[in-house]
């Protein structure tokens, strides 16, 4: 029987992200963290602020969501908008230079005639 340790509180993190993202407009909240570095960046952060025992010894099986507390959820999801706020204060100019307005995607020059 083989036997890995899981680290679940990362992974139940990873299922909550988009649910907590759905919450928030398209623009810029959803659009930021669709770039790969801004989501693991928001992963860290809740793991970096998630009180401890989370790592589980796992046999043979792979975990599902549905296996974590409602409190433990709670605790994520109040991290993950957290985590969500910090971020995008942070990396303000960051995120300004690799996502467009909402008013300058609307001025682009249309491709659609050639």
């Amino acid at each position: 029987m083989m036997k890995s340790v899981v680290n679940l509180n990362e992974q139940l993190i990873i299922s909550e992200v988009e649910s907590v993202l759905d919450s928030y407009p398209h623009h810029p909240y959803q659009q930021a963290f669709a770039i790969p570095a801004l989501r693991q960046e928001l992963v860290a952060y809740v793991l970096n602020h998630l009180p401890g025992m989370g790592m589980y010894v796992a046999q043979d099986r792979e975990w599902d969501g549905r296996q974590s507390c409602t409190a433990r959820r709670l605790e994520i999801e109040k991290l993950l908008h957290q985590g969500i706020q910090e971020i995008l204060q942070l990396r303000g100019d960051w995120i300004s230079h690799h996502i467009p307005s909402v008013a300058e995607a609307g001025r682009e020059p249309s491709h659609w005639f050639g």
